[in-house]
């Protein structure tokens, strides 16, 4: 499984039927696949672990966990006549007190300068690693990229450790995003933070809410979506009402709203804790999507009949209410889904999971489309690992003509993968 148990999450508006949940699979969808690219390792970068994200001009950008100056990469991946080249953006570690160990993605801003998180490195002042940072990379005259630490994060005075999620942008330029560990609580159960920009180029960091752990939730397991009410909804991996047994933690997970108040401040309700033994979506692993009516989507790494599942939430007079959208069985299918969902054109949904597929023997793992057909969702396998590329960590992107981009373990040299599949 991924270093952190978080993943990466987007927001995407799409409306749905009345939905019933799925058969067991029996299709394995015809595809094209093809891996476009194998890190190298060394200064190229090694081990990509992020979800990836596309410009407009179709090429894809993402990070590396290892690699580069030693503490991982930002890498571009640009269309070229016979096929696809590389280019490492930025090295990490290449300054005193820079961040160390991306694992979330990447986003752009209007003007295209790129902003992310690290894990690991910063001022080492909570550990020797550091407590990880939140990052700018901005076009410079030289054709290359200028890094600048937006904030370290110390784990002191509530502000938490560990950011692994990506970060999302509300309409006023401010960035959101969360940490896995740390905050006031003595446990140390994570949680969600704002950067806002200054006037002088500074950002100001505030933590707008530190977890509790059970009953409110634990280790965020993605980045915020906001609303445009300003909402701000989330998952954890942990914490909520459910006993699991499995968690030091406590519970299945949750998924919490802020809500903004007159003053500004924020108030924070679980609005749903997962369950344990009901054949339903536990412990979720990567962000939520909103319908265009209200109801959130959603993967959970576990549970289902045991293999994961992916879940819906509807607001009911009882309150928030899960309908397993689809369980996987292990095999053909999957097996624990991890990151995003992404939305392809007609409104067909693509993921992965981490293990499982018709190949387990080789270490497992599938890219796999949930396609809305009377009512229901059916499943089908666009690719099963192979004994060269396996295990993907993090979501796909869908670009504008339906081809589908991710990243495996794996690869030519052993040092990671990024793949294309047209369904």
């Amino acid at each position: 499984m991924r270093r952190s148990i978080l993943w990466g999450v987007t927001i995407l508006f799409l409306a749905l039927a009345c939905v019933r949940l799925a058969s067991p699979p029996n299709v394995v969808a015809a595809s094209s696949s093809k891996i476009i690219y194998s890190f190298a390792g060394g200064a190229a970068g090694a081990n990509p672990e992020s979800d990836l994200i596309m410009d407009a001009a179709g090429n894809l950008y993402g990070t590396t966990y290892e690699g580069g100056m030693g503490c991982g990469t930002v890498f571009e991946l640009s269309r070229v006549k016979d096929g696809w080249k590389q280019r490492v953006l930025y090295s990490f570690g290449n300054v005193s007190n820079d961040g160390c160990g991306p694992t979330a993605g990447l986003v752009f801003d209007s003007t295209g300068n790129l902003y992310g998180t690290t894990g690991g490195g910063g001022i080492p002042n909570c550990n020797e690693n550091g407590c990880g940072t939140a990052f700018k990379l901005a076009p410079n005259s030289r054709g290359g990229w200028t890094e600048s630490i937006l904030y370290s994060f110390t784990d002191s005075n509530g502000d938490g450790r560990n950011p692994n999620t990506d970060l999302v942008f509300d309409s006023k330029g401010s960035l959101y995003g969360t940490t896995q560990a740390g905050g006031v609580n003595a446990a140390g159960c994570g949680t969600v933070f704002k950067l806002t920009p200054n006037q002088d180029g500074t950002w100001t960091e505030s933590t707008i809410h530190a977890f509790a752990c059970a009953p409110d939730g634990a280790s965020p397991a993605s980045a915020v979506v906001l609303n445009p009410n300003g909402d701000i909804y989330g998952t954890t991996a942990h914490g909520g009402t459910e006993e699991c047994g499995d968690s030091l933690f406590g519970g299945c997970g949750a998924v919490y709203k802020l809500t903004p108040n007159p003053g500004g401040d924020l108030t924070e309700t679980v609005i749903y804790s997962f369950h344990r033994f009901q054949g339903t979506a536990r412990t979720p692993s990567g962000g939520l999507l909103f319908t265009a009516d209200g109801q959130l989507l959603g993967s959970g790494s576990i549970g289902g009949d045991r293999f994961g599942a992916l879940f819906q939430l509807q607001q009911t007079k009882k309150g928030w209410e899960q309908t397993v959208l689809y369980r996987f069985y292990g095999s053909p299918d999957g097996a624990y889904p991890v990151g995003r969902l992404a939305m392809g054109l007609s409104g067909n949904l693509y993921g992965v999971t981490v293990e499982g597929g018709a190949n387990q023997s080789v270490g497992g793992g599938t890219v796999f489309e949930l396609e809305h057909v009377g009512g229901r969702w059916k499943e089908h396998v666009l690719f099963s690992a192979t004994n060269t590329v396996y295990n993907p960590q993090a979501g796909p992107t869908v670009d504008s003509q339906g081809h589908v981009y991710g990243t495996f373990a794996g690869g030519d040299n052993n040092f990671g993968a990024v793949y294309e599949i047209i369904p």
